[in-house]
């Protein structure tokens, strides 16, 4: 059996924030291993979730080798996430803001995903983790931000999202949903899917609710202060940037612009 190389292992844990006292800062992470999380907040708490999400991404980014990692969003609407944006030209990261790109977007992962475990996934790699750290031919991971408002749609068959929510993790495709907290009483059957699928994180005017089912040591709570992960994402951008060959990827050939940006 060919020796594992570690670095191409999924992180085992989402880091979140942290716990402060007067006498230590501990990080906490939730597993990663059940695929994701489902972030719900009311509108008081939607910059604070912002920034965790976009400061998670980028310190996976920046951490991981270099294209070990994609993050793709479905999301419509203002943009959230500007210190990630740049990072579309060296294809780290890529934004399905229209129903056609949604759906695009998602057939890509839905076949990536079939593609895997017909062709990747054995008894002795169970998983693309498993894979990553045993094979020369790396597979990308990608980190799937869901805007529940918007994606997905009932236009996507039931059993595709709940086929896709079910296989995701082994395949390495992670999900984080995130949302408003009336999204638990919406109607589409194919967001209850990756509500019912996923942990929950509710966060209510700033306050995030750590429970043991995100976090096993919840008894911490007691003498420490959670503080959501707000990290400096300009000094990130620049790790993750620094990471890529760019003097390849500056190459005018290479360079993908968004709809609408290139001068006629």
């Amino acid at each position: 059996m060919a020796d594992k190389d570690e670095r191409y292992a999924f992180p085992w844990g989402f880091h979140l924030g942290d716990l402060c006292n007067d006498n230590e800062t501990i990080p906490l992470y939730t597993g990663s291993n059940d695929g994701g999380f489902c972030l719900l907040y009311d509108k008081v708490s939607e910059k604070k979730v912002d920034n965790l999400l976009e400061s998670l991404c980028l310190e996976m980014l920046s951490t991981m080798p270099y294209e070990s990692l994609k993050v793709d969003l479905f999301d419509f609407g203002k943009k959230k996430f500007y210190n990630l944006s740049p990072l579309q030209y060296i294809h780290l990261f890529q934004t399905a803001y229209n129903p056609d790109l949604m759906q695009n977007l998602f057939e890509e992962l839905e076949s990536t995903i079939i593609s895997r475990y017909e062709d990747l996934i054995c008894c002795n790699r169970p998983t693309i983790s498993e894979h990553n750290q045993m094979s020369k031919l790396k597979q990308t991971y990608h980190l799937v931000l869901i805007n529940l408002a918007n994606f997905p749609t009932e236009d996507i068959a039931l059993r595709r999202i709940q086929n896709f929510v079910e296989s995701a993790c082994k395949a390495g495709v992670y999900i984080i949903a995130f949302g408003d907290l009336e999204t638990e009483q919406s109607e589409n059957k194919n967001v209850q899917t990756i509500l019912e699928h996923f942990k929950k994180i509710r966060v209510t005017e700033g306050n995030f609710a750590i429970t043991e089912e995100i976090f096993e040591f919840v008894e911490l709570l007691e003498d420490h202060t959670f503080k959501s992960l707000d990290l400096d994402k300009s000094d990130l951008l620049q790790k993750a940037l620094t990471n890529a060959d760019l003097e390849s990827l500056m190459d005018p050939d290479n360079i993908k612009l968004e709809e609408n940006t290139k001068v006629k």
